[in-house]
């Protein structure tokens, strides 16, 4: 069963990347059912008896351990990380801090409110993705601003200068953990936002991303340890930055998803793709993990 859909406000790229999910199944023979979760629905998939869900879910319940919970309840097989890895890497808080504990990684450093914020920064949702509510503030009267109206819990981080955005997908074979290679991310925008990831023509990508050799072989190795050091399973698409200073390049880990998307224009598939692995291919690993 192919569960997509759900309430968070990533619904629209869950419904994307469950229906190519659907079409690959169904088009090679498999016995796939398709389900649109809402809040009053989720016990209605046991009716189906399920013998794996895909988890197409992005965001709330999908992306933060709530339906690998309720699959795991029930003895019901459930593809991509458990809820301890998913919630974990949900939390962008809690991995920047677990991940500079554990591998000394850069990272942007992340302002409490009673800290002395040096501007600009970006606020952003703590627990969302696909770059939704994500903001350049200047001062702090736009900072007190955006933190009032908000009703999620937010991250205030320091803005590093991006000379480029570049991003690992990080695959599960028999058990084997492999990166699929670095892609460099190119956009109009002021920052990557939700309108440059899913709508044709607001960014392109260049693969493989032109960096030094040995600056992106670091990224597919500290990918790797990442995604095994956050307990990670199946897939996961790791994101960072690129500051040039002094003709020195520095790599800054941004976050970690563990449901990337796998719409017609996501990276994951993209560098499947590169790695001669076709769409399919990438659906039938992530299915064989479970």
């Amino acid at each position: 069963m192919v569960v997509y859909g759900g309430w968070s406000q990533e619904r629209l790229v869950s419904m994307s990347s469950g229906m190519n999910v659907y079409d690959a199944l169904k088009k090679n023979y498999y016995n796939v059912d398709f389900f649109d979760l809402n809040k009053k629905n989720i016990n209605k998939i046991l009716s189906f008896k399920p013998d794996i869900i895909f988890n197409a879910l992005h965001g709330e319940f999908g992306e933060d351990g709530g339906l690998t919970c309720f699959a795991e309840k029930y003895k019901i097989r459930i593809t991509h990380s458990n809820q301890i890895a998913s919630s974990l890497c949900l939390n962008k808080t809690l991995t920047k801090y677990f991940l500079k504990k554990k591998l000394n990684l850069n990272t942007p450093k992340t302002y409490s409110k009673s800290n002395n914020i040096k501007y600009p920064v970006i606020v952003k949702p703590n627990k969302g993705g696909s770059s939704f509510g994500i903001n350049i503030v200047n001062n702090d009267i736009q900072l007190k601003s955006i933190l009032k109206k908000s009703t999620e819990d937010m991250i205030v981080e320091q803005k590093i200068t991006a000379n480029k955005e570049l991003t690992v997908t990080v695959i599960e074979e028999k058990g084997k953990v492999r990166s699929l290679g670095v892609t460099e991310i190119n956009f109009q925008s002021e920052i990557y936002d939700y309108q440059a990831k899913y709508t044709k023509g607001f960014s392109n990508h260049i693969f493989p991303a032109k960096i030094p050799k040995k600056d992106y072989n670091y990224l597919l190795k500290i990918s790797e340890n990442i995604f095994k050091i956050m307990g990670c399973k199946s897939i996961a698409r790791i994101d960072y930055i690129m500051n040039r200073n002094k003709n020195l390049n520095c790599y800054f880990f941004l976050e970690i998803n563990t449901h990337p998307g796998l719409t017609d224009i996501s990276l994951a598939p993209e560098q499947a793709s590169f790695n001669n692995l076709s769409y399919t291919n990438l659906v039938e690993l992530i299915l064989g993990s479970a």
